[in-house]
């Protein structure tokens, strides 16, 4: 317990070094984009070249090379026959590797921020504790303090990997569920806690990358063209309530982004038209389609949603597996409507009032996901451009979130 303002120190260091990675990062992505443009450097030069670069680094640290988790056992020294790296070098290793991280991720190479933000996680901690033991303990101690007992180097450089992980990637929780499976020791979970809570508290406040933020001014001045997007009319009325995106969806935007928010994701999709991601695929039913028979078909082709068409393919509505839920309970509570197998989808849109926004295929991929994000749904229909029937355009497929994540890779 004497220790604990040692690892919420640490914890400190850690947020600090883990906003560094992302700030470094960011800054080299944007050097390397401006080499590109004014050099006219291919694209598919472009990891050839930051290989090269990172392989020089190697020539004199060849610990910042992956190999497997090899590389952090040497930092903790917990394989043996193996000497101790001292805590300057522990240090250069630190900035070499937030520099190798960045210079991969800017080129083009294939890799992330787990594996690395371990490697520099263990060795911060190594070598805070190094230099805490020679601080406060020995013979040749600088402060001699009785009743304080340094842990040795190790338990620093565990916790300094599970707080390092969680300033970078955002998952505190996860940091600290994973050191104490690796580690299967109580003592160590309050300071744990401590440190973790501390770097994820420092580095989520530098969530926008350096870079990032002279974009966004540029991307102030298209918001009208995504304001107008969200009064794009339609033929029905909003939905009485929806729910809000899943904890699965927000997951796989945090993979998809490799934990550091990059605002160019937004240039991408401004350049991206709905045309080019919607999906052409989709189930249309009547409003004289049997209920059963529309969730068969959401069963068999493992969409959680139904398009309500005319002949023409004029769209009328959407209806989602929430709506229907809603509507059995509806039908539970006043007794009052027929039997659940003989209902028909009309008797859905007027329980529970069906209603969509739709885009068109012309309109940019941000402003069919401002449209989402406004109105907390995954799907919107994509409408033909000319509306030439009262009650709406015709239905040539949709755009939901699925889409925008892959159009980001």
């Amino acid at each position: 317990m004497s220790e604990l303002p040692l690892y919420l120190l640490l914890g400190v260091f850690c947020g600090v070094v883990s906003i560094t990675l992302s700030r470094c990062t960011a800054l080299t992505m944007d050097v390397v984009e401006r080499l590109q443009k004014t050099t006219g450097l291919p694209m598919a030069v472009s990891p050839a070249l930051g290989g090269l670069i990172v392989g020089l680094l190697a020539l004199v640290y060849p610990e910042v090379l992956y190999w497997g988790f090899e590389n952090v056992d040497i930092l903790l020294e917990s394989r043996p026959f193996t000497s101790g790296l001292s805590a300057p070098v522990l240090v250069q290793l630190i900035g070499v590797k937030i520099l190798a991280t960045s210079l991969c991720r800017a080129f083009g190479l294939v890799g992330g921020y787990y594996a690395p933000s371990l490697f520099i996680g263990a060795a911060t901690g190594m070598a805070y504790g190094k230099f805490m033991r020679f601080t406060f303990t020995g013979s040749e101690a600088l402060f001699h303090v009785p009743f304080l007992d340094v842990a040795s180097p190790q338990a620093y450089g565990l916790v300094g990997m599970a707080a390092t992980l969680a300033g970078v990637c955002k998952v505190p929780l996860t940091s600290v569920l994973l050191l104490f499976e690796l580690t299967q020791d109580y003592r160590i979970v309050l300071p744990l806690l401590g440190a973790v809570g501390l770097s994820s508290w420092i580095a989520s406040s530098q969530r926008f990358s350096t870079s990032s933020k002279g974009k966004l001014d540029s991307l102030e001045e298209k918001t009208s063209t995504i304001e107008e997007a969200k009064n794009v009319p339609t033929q029905t009325q909003q939905l009485t309530s929806v729910d809000s995106v899943d904890a699965t969806a927000e997951l796989c935007k945090l993979e998809s982004s490799l934990c550091v928010y990059d605002v160019r994701d937004d240039n991408v999709l401004e350049n991206l038209t709905v045309a080019e991601t919607m999906k052409t695929r989709y189930i249309s039913v009547s409003l004289k389609t049997p209920v059963v028979e529309a969730l068969n078909l959401m069963l068999v082709e493992k969409q959680p949603f139904v398009m309500i068409t005319e002949r023409n393919k004029s769209l009328l509505g959407l209806l989602t597996v929430k709506d229907f839920q809603d509507f059995c309970k509806n039908v539970k509570s006043t007794r009052m409507q027929p039997e659940v197998d003989e209902c028909l989808v009309s008797n859905v849109c007027g329980a529970v009032r069906c209603k969509i926004w739709s885009v068109t295929p012309q309109m940019p991929l941000t402003a069919a996901e401002k449209i989402m994000d406004s109105h907390g749904v995954d799907q919107v229909p994509v409408v033909s451009e000319h509306v030439n029937h009262q009650d709406g355009g015709i239905l040539i497929g949709f755009v939901d979130r699925e889409c925008i994540t892959i159009a980001r890779r």
